[in-house]
């Protein structure tokens, strides 16, 4: 009897994977916080460069080198941080907070 097209297979390691099964990251902006590593008590915002594939970690983490973004999302920082990927929560760019324009030679009354 050929097999059903409904059996159940095995799951397979998704294509954004590694061998051992931990999620690749790809490029963009990221919140990071206690779920990515628990050195992020404080949550920050990141936009990531690339993850560095070429060292060894433990199972479910890996290397990443990031910019930290400010509360305007421009880059203070450049780091490299140890993650869980699992972690990683996708964010939108913190936006340039709206300045009010300075009125200048502004008359004054007398």
């Amino acid at each position: 009897m050929p097999a059903s097209r409904w059996a159940a297979r095995p799951a397979a390691p998704a294509a954004s994977a590694r061998p051992d099964g931990t999620p690749r990251v790809s490029p963009g902006v990221y919140l990071l916080t206690r779920e990515a590593s628990p050195q992020f008590a404080t949550p920050i915002t990141v936009r990531l460069i690339r993850e560095r594939t070429d060292l060894v970690t433990y199972h479910g983490w890996t290397w990443i080198e990031v910019y930290q973004l400010d509360a305007r999302g421009q880059a203070t920082d450049r780091r490299e941080l140890y993650v869980r990927p699992d972690g990683m929560r996708p964010a939108q760019p913190p936006s340039a907070a709206r300045r009010t324009p300075v009125r200048r030679n502004a008359r004054t009354s007398r």
